[in-house]
């Protein structure tokens, strides 16, 4: 099962998150990830406030939740103020049918 991991938080998204990404590539269970750029930068469409901004995320492929949940807790974003680590299983890719 694919979970999308999204890193939130009015606090700097400046972290070490080398133990996450060494155990997630080891066990074969990062697909991907990325930084986003500031917020400041972005376009919201229509136009309002979102409350707490993206500032990441990684894609995992794991066996079940329970585990996105345990790679997620890896993150120093879900024990840092003013932080967290939203999981979101992903209901099918995209790019499936082409």
């Amino acid at each position: 099962m694919k979970f999308l991991l999204i890193l939130q938080g009015d606090t700097s998204g400046d972290l070490c998150r080398d133990e996450f990404e060494d155990v997630a590539s080891e066990a074969g269970e990062l697909v991907g990830g990325e930084l986003l750029a500031d917020q400041q930068s972005a376009v919201t469409v229509p136009d309002r406030a979102r409350a707490t901004p993206i500032d990441a995320f990684y894609l995992v492929d794991v066996e079940n939740r329970a585990r996105a949940v345990e790679l997620a807790q890896l993150l120093p974003d879900a024990h840092t103020a003013g932080r967290s680590v939203e999981v979101r299983a992903v209901m099918h890719s995209t790019a499936a049918d082409f």
